[in-house]
């Protein structure tokens, strides 16, 4: 049986290990970029969105998100018709190998690529590439996704409590 782990909560790269059970990350999570990027790079990122209708989110506009996914997707942008652009199961990397997906403005998933490697090679055509993809659902809330999914919340289990006493006592020991 799967384990369907929610990291919502938890600072920086954390990981889990099971006895052979798939741990499927589950849940919502913005990429958005810090403001240091926007001021060095906006005029990149404006010509991009005006070409290609895929605005990358910044830490000072980030969307209010109104679903629970499993497994997890990573938003890094919008689009002008109010959708997202996702990565599934993973941090949001145009130089992984992950699928990238559009949730439409009515809730619907979407492939754009299985390889994030090759969007900014189908940037300008994006949404000519959506095919209907059923490897993620949507649910209108955690609760509705807990009533079918058996969801450990990362940051109540002891090992995570247990690695957070660890890192306040290893800053402790520098101050």
């Amino acid at each position: 049986m799967a384990i369907y782990m929610d990291f919502s909560g938890t600072e920086g790269a954390v990981g889990f290990i099971s006895d052979g059970e798939p741990v499927i990350p589950v849940g919502v999570s913005i990429n958005a970029m810090p403001m240091s990027v926007k001021k060095k790079e906006w005029e990149l990122y404006q010509q991009f969105a005006k070409d290609n209708d895929v605005h990358f989110l910044f830490v000072d506009n980030v969307p209010i998100v109104d679903f629970y996914a499993v497994p997890r997707v990573d938003i890094a942008a919008t689009c002008s018709n109010g959708g997202f652009i996702a990565s599934v199961g993973e941090s949001f990397d145009l130089h992984s190998n992950i699928p990238l997906i559009y949730i439409s403005p009515t809730r619907e998933c979407f492939l754009i690529t299985e390889d994030a490697t090759q969007f900014l090679s189908i940037a300008s055509e994006w949404k000519k590439h959506l095919t209907p993809y059923d490897g993620v659902r949507l649910y209108p809330s955690k609760a509705a996704a807990m009533a079918e999914f058996p969801i450990v919340n990362v940051v109540d289990t002891p090992e995570y409590q247990l690695l957070l006493e660890h890192m306040d006592n290893k800053k402790t020991r520098s101050e």
